[in-house]
C-alpha cells in the first residue's frame, strides 16, 4: 500500500513542469526550517512563560510566608508572655475562695495586662485561658473553666504534647457558643499550662482570624486565574470561602492533593496539574511554623491561548510570506527558464521535421551550453542529410550510367565463348586463357547483388585481372597470395582489391619493368577482432613526403576537383577508403606505406567478419 502511494506520488511529481518542481522544492526547502523554527520558538516561548509564572508566584509565596511567619511569631510571643506572667498564673492556680478584693485586684492588674497584649497586637482575635481550677471565677473574654472545651477535638492532643504548641484551624462556634461567619475562620495556637512542671493547670488558646493570618490568600482583591489554598499536617484543605475560582473551574481537590503528595516526595516546589482538560501550575511553599504547605493554583489556559494565538499569527505570517516568495520565485524561474522554453520549442519544430531552425541563444550558462550543443547537432544532422542526399544522387547517377552502358551479358558471354573456341581450334591457348579470365571478370562485375563478398572471391577476381595484365606486359607480372584458411571467408567490400592492384601495376610496376619482373603479394592476418589485408608490390615506391601527401589526400574531407579526376592523384584509393569508412565506421580504412625504389604496401583494416556460402553473394 505504502509503495503504491509512493509510486503514484512519484508519477504525479514527474508530470509537473520543471518550473512547478522548482517552486515546490523552494517552498519545501523554506517551509521545513521555518516550521521547525516556529515550533521550537513557540515551545521555548511557552517554557519561558511557564518559568515566569513559576518565578513570579514563588516570589509571591515567599512574601506571603514572611507575613505568616511574623504572625506566628506574634501569636507565640503572646502565649509566652501569658505563661510568663506569674501573678496571673498564681491566681489561676491558687484561687479557692471568693475574696472580692483579690478578684478586683486580679481583674485590674493581671487581666488588664493580658488585655493589653491583645490590644497591642490587633491582629490577634482572642486570648483564652481554660483552667482546671473549679474555684476560678470566669472573666470574659479571657479566663474560662476547662469544662467548656471538653468536647473540643484537639483537647486530648494538646494534653499529650506536654506543653508543646499545637496549631489548629477552626471554623465552628466560638467558646461562648455564638455562630461565626465564614470570615471568622481562625487559626489557634493551643498549649497546655503546667504549673509546677508536670502538673496540669489548664490550656491557653491564642486565636487569629485567617484573613489576618493569610493576608494574600484572603485578600479582597481576587485573582481571576489563580487561588491559594493551605494543606495542613493532617491533609485538611483550608481555602478562602469567598474565592470561587476552584469551584468555577470544578477543580477536583482530592486529585490535586494526591498530585501534590506525589510531587512533595520528589521535593518539587512546582508542578503541572491537569483537571477537566485544563492545565494548571501549582507552586508550593512549606511553612514550618505550622507544619503546613501553602499552594497557589494558577490556570495556564490564558497562557496556552496566548501562545496558540502567537503561533497562529506566526504561521499565518509565514504562509503569507511563502505565498509572496512563491510568486516571486515563480516569476524568477519563468524568466530564467525562458531560454530553455525557447529551446524546447525549437526542438519540437525539429521533431516535426523542420531542420532549418535557428537557435539564437548566446548565454554562457548551462542553457547556453545546451543550446550550443543542440545547434551543433542540428548542423551535423544537416551535413549528414546533405551527404546522404549527395550519395543517393551519386548512386542514381552511377545506376543511370550503368544503364546507358549496359550490354546484354548473355551476348557478351556467348561472343567471348566463341572467341575462346576459335583460339583453341587455332591452338592459341594463351588467348583462350585470357578470354576466359576476361569473361570471369565481366561476370564478377556485372552480377552485383551485394556490396560485400568473401576474401577468396575478391582474390579470384584479381587473379583474372593479373592474368590479363600479364598478357599485356609480356609475362612480366607475378601474383603471390598468403591467406590463412580461416580468413578466406572474411567479409570484404566488392571490388576493394582491384583499385589497389591497378595502382600497383600502373604506377609502381610498369615504370620498373626494365629492371625486372613485377611481383604483387597479397597477405592477410588477424589480430584479436581485427583483420589486416596487405597488398605489397616491388615497384618504384615513393618518398616519405609523397607517401604522407597521398595518405592526407586519401583521408581528406575536401571534395575532389574536376580537374584532379583521372590524373593518378590517389582518387581511386580515396574512394575505396570512403567506402570502407562509410560501411564499417571511421575506425577502419586503408593506409599506404612506401619506400622509394623498393616498393609500396597498402594496408586495409577491417573488422573480423566471416561469410558462409559466399559464392551466392556475387
Amino acid at each position: 500500500m505504502a509503495f503504491s502511494i509512493i509510486h503514484r506520488l512519484k508519477l504525479l511529481i514527474d508530470r509537473l513542469s520543471l518550473q512547478k518542481k522548482l517552486v515546490g522544492l523552494y517552498i519545501i526547502i523554506i517551509m521545513i526550517p521555518i516550521m521547525t523554527f516556529t515550533l521550537r520558538y513557540t515551545h521555548q516561548l511557552f517554557d519561558s512563560a511557564l518559568k515566569d509564572v513559576e518565578n513570579k508566584n514563588e516570589h509571591m509565596l515567599e512574601i506571603e510566608k514572611i507575613h505568616i511567619l511574623n504572625n506566628i511569631e506574634t501569636i507565640r510571643r503572646t502565649a509566652q508572655m501569658i505563661v510568663a506572667d506569674r501573678s496571673f498564673i498564681d491566681y489561676v492556680k491558687y484561687r479557692n475562695d471568693t475574696n472580692i478584693s483579690d478578684l478586683i485586684d486580679f481583674n485590674t492588674k493581671s487581666i488588664s495586662n493580658v488585655s493589653k497584649l491583645q490590644f497591642n497586637n490587633p491582629t490577634i482575635e482572642n486570648i483564652h485561658v481554660y483552667t482546671s481550677n473549679p474555684y476560678i471565677t470566669e472573666m470574659w473574654p479571657i479566663l474560662f473553666r476547662e469544662k467548656r472545651i471538653l468536647d473540643k477535638p484537639w483537647l486530648d492532643e494538646v494534653n499529650a504534647l506536654n506543653g508543646t504548641e499545637l496549631w489548629w484551624f477552626e471554623e465552628d462556634h466560638d467558646i461562648l457558643g455564638r455562630q461565626t461567619s465564614k470570615n471568622q475562620s481562625k487559626i489557634s495556637l493551643l498549649r497546655e499550662i503546667e504549673y509546677p512542671k508536670d502538673e496540669h493547670l489548664g490550656i491557653i488558646e491564642v486565636d487569629m482570624l485567617l484573613y489576618n493570618f493569610f493576608p494574600k490568600m484572603f485578600s479582597s482583591v481576587k485573582e481571576p486565574t489563580s487561588e491559594m489554598i493551605v494543606i495542613d499536617a493532617k491533609g485538611n484543605i483550608i481555602q478562602n470561602p469567598y474565592n470561587n475560582f476552584l469551584k468555577e473551574k470544578q477543580v477536583n481537590l482530592t486529585n490535586l492533593k494526591k498530585s501534590f503528595e506525589a510531587n512533595k516526595k520528589k521535593k518539587n516546589n512546582s508542578f503541572l496539574f491537569k483537571n477537566e482538560n485544563t492545565e494548571y501550575m501549582v507552586v508550593s511553599v512549606y511553612i514550618d511554623g505550622i507544619d503546613s504547605y501553602m499552594l497557589n493554583l494558577i490556570s495556564l489556559e490564558g497562557i496556552y491561548k496566548q501562545i496558540t494565538k502567537t503561533r497562529y499569527m506566526v504561521l499565518v505570517g509565514i504562509v503569507v510570506l511563502i505565498i509572496i516568495l512563491s510568486l516571486l520565485t515563480n516569476a524568477l524561474t519563468r524568466f530564467l527558464l525562458k531560454r530553455m522554453m525557447e529551446l524546447i520549442e525549437s526542438m519540437k519544430r525539429v521533431e516535426k521535421g523542420d531542420f532549418s531552425v535557428n537557435v539564437d541563444i548566446s548565454d554562457h550558462n548551462e542553457i547556453g551550453q545546451l543550446a550550443t550543443h543542440f545547434r551543433n547537432m542540428l548542423n551535423k544532422i544537416n551535413e549528414l542529410i546533405t551527404e546522404a542526399v549527395n550519395k543517393q544522387a551519386a548512386k542514381k547517377e552511377a545506376e543511370l550510367n550503368a544503364l546507358k552502358t549496359q550490354i546484354d551479358s548473355h551476348f557478351l558471354y556467348n561472343t567471348l565463348e566463341n572467341i575462346k573456341m576459335m583460339a583453341e581450334i587455332e591452338g592459341n591457348y594463351q588467348i583462350s586463357d585470357s578470354v576466359t579470365s576476361l569473361g570471369e571478370m565481366m561476370r564478377y562485375n556485372l552480377k552485383w547483388k551485394n556490396d560485400v563478398v568473401c576474401l577468396k572471391e575478391e582474390i579470384e577476381h584479381i587473379r583474372n585481372y593479373i592474368n590479363i595484365m600479364d598478357l599485356r606486359l609480356d609475362g612480366g607480372l607475378t601474383l603471390k597470395v598468403e591467406v590463412p584458411p580461416e580468413l578466406k571467408e572474411q567479409e570484404v567490400l566488392k571490388m576493394s582489391l582491384q583499385p589497389i592492384i591497378e595502382n600497383s601495376v600502373k604506377h609502381g610496376i610498369r615504370p620498373n619493368l626494365l629492371k625486372g619482373p613485377g611481383i604483387i603479394e597479397v597477405r592477410a592476418r588477424i589480430e584479436e577482432d581485427l583483420v589486416f589485408i596487405e597488398v605489397e608490390d616491388n615497384g618504384i615506391g615513393m618518398s616519405l613526403e609523397q607517401t604522407a601527401s597521398l595518405n592526407n589526400r586519401i583521408n581528406s574531407d575536401q571534395p575532389i576537383a574536376e580537374t584532379d579526376r583521372g590524373k593518378g592523384n590517389g582518387i581511386g584509393l580515396r574512394n575505396l577508403n570512403e567506402r570502407i569508412t562509410l560501411y564499417y565506421g571511421n575506425d577502419f580504412g586503408l593506409t599506404v606505406l612506401s619506400v622509394l625504389d623498393e616498393g609500396t604496401t597498402v594496408i586495409i583494416k577491417l573488422p573480423y567478419r566471416s561469410i558462409k556460402g559466399a559464392g551466392s553473394n556475387v
